[in-house]
């Protein structure tokens, strides 16, 4: 069991993906995050605009624990818990931490070049690692990462387990200026996700322009707790004409932007 908890953390580790506890000196960042490699593009001006409605929202409750999830597989809703998550991170006051729970088809761990390798969720589930050996530095300031793990074949029993939703209390009681950012398989595909929506302050619901039915989100709304939507995020949306600038951009009228 201790092999397996401390695959990750030799003495003297600074590596990418060695445990919180230790120091990062930097390492590989995707491009997929979007907020750091085009930090004044359009996409990250967006992804800025979820933060503030997060830190600030309108009925002034807090939002600390925060579900991403989509109708469908597909729709891009670990690039936007990723992206979220990056900007929350770069607020001179937040730390964040991810959390996939996405067993299924984990992906968050490839953002942060962690390998599938690393004791993940899953073992934590299975108590044969304890919290603190699944929880992983960033090459991003202020922002760590517990990744799924290897996929297993229970994922629905492990994540409505009475160990996750206690893990999700303790992760946000530990420490007050944290954000948890929860990236879950859709709805209509892993009732699991149902079970953690009840554990969260806030849910987040990424639809793909021109590809997600409008009968797929209505399905998914009517299965959530509609008062915890904060937002409804719609990746790959082109940039209108002359958006996207920022105060640093040298040329921000006119720039072509890619899709996010």
């Amino acid at each position: 069991m201790g092999v397996l908890c401390k695959a990750a953390d030799t003495p003297g580790d600074e590596t990418i993906g060695a445990p919180e506890g230790q120091g990062v000196k930097g390492g590989f960042v995707s491009k997929k995050l979007v907020t750091l490699s085009d930090p004044w593009g359009y996409g990250s001006e967006q992804f800025r605009a979820v933060k503030t409605s997060i830190m600030f929202p309108a009925d002034g409750r807090e939002i600390r624990t925060i579900l991403v999830t989509s109708a469908v597989p597909g729709e891009g809703k670990t690039f936007v818990a990723a992206n979220i998550a990056a900007s929350l991170a770069g607020s001179m006051d937040n730390h964040v931490l991810i959390v996939d729970s996405d067993m299924r088809r984990p992906s968050m761990a490839d953002f942060f070049s962690l390998t599938a390798e690393a004791p993940g969720l899953d073992l934590y589930l299975n108590h044969r690692c304890p919290l603190e050996d699944v929880i992983y530095r960033t090459g991003v300031d202020k922002l760590s990462l517990i990744p799924a793990g290897g996929v297993v074949p229970n994922p629905s029993e492990l994540i409505t387990s009475s160990t996750m939703t206690q893990m999700i209390a303790d992760v946000r009681a530990r420490y007050s200026d944290r954000y948890v950012i929860i990236d879950s398989p859709p709805p209509l595909f892993a009732p699991e996700t149902i079970a953690i929506s009840k554990y969260v302050d806030g849910i987040i619901v990424v639809i793909r322009n021109d590809k997600t039915r409008k009968k797929s989100v209505a399905e998914l709304l009517d299965r959530l707790d509609r008062s915890k939507v904060i937002g409804i995020v719609l990746n790959r949306h082109n940039a209108p004409f002359g958006m996207g600038y920022g105060y640093r951009n040298p040329s921000p009228y006119g720039k072509k932007r890619s899709k996010n």
